[in-house]
């Protein structure tokens, strides 16, 4: 849980299966799937949830739901991901004992659900169209303050693409969650990949970063 990388949301807005836009983003290394869908019968979305269960725990990655506790539950997710609308979130930690993501537009929101949820979505951080009901757009700044007033992970979301994501990733978020940028390209297997490629590279200059700071004071006290 202490990094996310790149989260990705599956969406059949775009041409695509949910399943083949998961098994895609899999082979390109992107270790998180939420499971999206606000227009099918419940019974599609269990078989189809179903799939992608069976499909991520292939490629040893995190499974999560979105909105649907239910369907969470009944397939074996690792999580379930709700918004300010949804389940309260106290309620779902009663009845769901894995993740439990939490979307949050503001502090106060971010604050409000930081004691029950695991972590937060914040955004959206740039304006995007695959949400019709989207807020406005928060901005990175407005994302750096968020994650300043929590103490869980925060994953940022909302119009992040290859062009802003080394911007974002500086506010301290542990991931960004994409579904436009990939589901949306001519080659979504290849574009996830560049992107993965870009997340950790921006993760392991830190961790490295920390090596050769660590590297340095022990220098240091060995030759005082």
């Amino acid at each position: 849980m202490k990094r996310f990388g790149v989260y990705f949301i599956t969406s059949s807005e775009f041409g695509w299966t949910h399943e083949e836009l998961a098994k895609m983003t899999l082979e390109a290394g992107v270790r998180i799937i939420q499971f999206r869908e606000k227009k099918m019968s419940t019974k599609r979305m269990f078989e189809i949830a179903r799939r992608l269960r069976k499909m991520t725990e292939e490629y040893d990655a995190t499974f999560i739901v979105n909105d649907r506790v239910d369907l969470a539950l009944a397939v074996g997710a690792d999580g379930v991901h709700v918004g300010q609308d949804d389940l309260p979130v106290e309620v779902v930690r009663e009845i769901f004992d894995g993740i439990i993501g939490v979307s949050a537009h503001t502090v106060d929101e971010a604050k409000r659900a930081e004691r029950f949820a695991d972590y937060l979505g914040v955004g959206p951080v740039f304006g995007t169209k695959t949400k019709k009901d989207a807020r406005e757009p928060i901005g990175v700044e407005g994302l750096r303050k968020i994650v300043r007033s929590v103490s869980i992970p925060v994953v940022a979301i909302g119009g992040i693409n290859r062009s802003n994501v080394l911007e974002v990733l500086k506010t301290g978020v542990v991931g960004v969650a994409v579904i436009s940028a990939i589901a949306g390209a001519k080659d979504p297997k290849e574009e996830a990949k560049r992107l993965v490629e870009i997340v950790k590279g921006y993760f392991s200059s830190l961790t490295s970063g920390c090596s050769d700071s660590d590297s340095s004071s022990d220098s240091s006290s060995a030759s005082s």
